[in-house]
């Protein structure tokens, strides 16, 4: 019993300090007698995720294309769109890359 108020005190100052580990969390969980889970929840449909991502890709990349800006605002919100569709088709690996990170 001392293994688990000692764990679950751990656990809590760390918490406290924004510090606790996945191990400390899975020792929490042990002397809980559980099983300690963690997951990514995403803050939208991952289907919309991939999509603002690529449209994210595709303006980064219209920056990059000579002449763009000269082009009609038809003419480049199709090339984006098109640039965004191949994104999601491909999915290279670097796909959920940041340039701003």
């Amino acid at each position: 019993m001392a293994h688990s108020r000692n764990a679950i005190y751990q656990a809590e100052r760390s918490e406290k300090e924004g510090s606790v580990s996945l191990k400390q969390m899975e020792s929490l969980a042990a002397a809980m007698g559980g099983t300690f889970v963690y997951a990514i929840v995403p803050d939208a449909p991952i289907e919309q995720l991939k999509y603002r991502q690529a449209m994210r890709r595709a303006r980064d990349m219209a920056a990059q294309e000579p002449g763009f800006a000269t082009w009609t605002s038809d003419d480049q919100q199709d090339w984006i769109d098109d640039a965004a569709a191949q994104q999601l088709h491909d999915m290279p690996t670097d796909f959920w890359n940041n340039d701003e990170e």
